[in-house]
């Protein structure tokens, strides 16, 4: 654990107080956030062997925020351990879903926390030294699950939707959060936002499922002051489009509907 660097995110300044003289005792670097927002940004400026965060935050809560980070190709290998004041069956299951390695019941003693911070950092793997690179590895091409799909027929199936003057931008996410494609307005750091997307409707999902509800298969939030439609396209994928004004009209409704099947056609094929 000597040297290890772990980022503590939670609103409680007593706890981060607690939780960071606990890991500097045992020569840990500790970094802290009071949100789970500000904690992303951390994350990707200090680059932690291992993240704590509380479950229940203002805003994003601790399930989010540990969901965001295994989608994201370049955070999903930090583990994360969860601090929950209600321990259950249902609070375990979440955690699970949501990729934590372990969850730490609030109050906590240092026999509690560190056998599961020690063995959440056996799981790391830091290199002495950088790997030789593949022989037949090109560095000026990105890893394929990333990298937008070059599909003229998928971008093709979205240009209908820039034909109505309300719609700024659409774009089509797998479920991973990876940007396939994309047409009209460049929304900054689309590879962000097409996660962040995709994040909302699977945590949606899970809602509905707790509820036996239907299956979602949209999803309606402000983005900037204009309206961000997401739809399921299919179990691996989903269609988000940028909108001005409410973004409630019929008329698109009724092209997203319309589109649905070409779009389907368009991914598998």
């Amino acid at each position: 654990m000597q040297g290890a660097k772990v980022l503590v995110v939670d609103d409680s300044t007593s706890v981060r107080k607690v939780l960071e003289r606990l890991l500097a005792s045992k020569g840990m670097q500790v970094f802290s956030a009071e949100s789970a927002e500000q904690g992303l940004e951390l994350v990707n400026r200090s680059q932690p062997n291992l993240i704590i965060a509380d479950v229940v935050m203002p805003g994003m809560s601790g399930f989010e925020l540990c969901q965001l980070l295994k989608l994201n190709k370049r955070t999903q290998d930090m583990p994360v351990i969860l601090i929950s004041g209600i321990i259950n069956d249902g609070v375990m299951a979440q955690a699970k879903e949501a990729g934590a390695v372990a969850v730490v019941s609030k109050p906590f003693t240092p026999d509690d926390l560190f056998p599961k911070v020690e063995r959440a950092l056996a799981t790391q793997v830091v290199p002495t030294a950088a790997p030789a690179p593949h022989p037949t590895a090109d560095p000026t091409t990105p890893p394929s699950s990333t990298a937008p799909v070059s599909s003229e027929r998928l971008v093709g199936e979205l240009r209908p939707f820039l034909d109505k003057p309300e719609v700024e931008t659409v774009l089509v996410m797998n479920a991973e959060g990876h940007l396939l494609a994309s047409a009209g307005n460049p929304v900054e750091d689309d590879a962000t936002f097409a996660v962040y997307l995709r994040t909302l409707l699977s945590i949606s999902g899970v809602l509905g499922d707790k509820h036996r509800l239907s299956p979602l298969q949209s999803l309606s939030l402000e983005y900037l002051g204009k309206s961000v439609l997401v739809n399921r396209i299919s179990d691996n994928a989903a269609l988000a489009m940028i909108v001005r004004g409410s973004g409630g009209s019929g008329v698109i409704r009724y092209l997203v509907l319309k589109q649905m099947p070409q779009l389907k056609q368009a991914l598998e094929g």
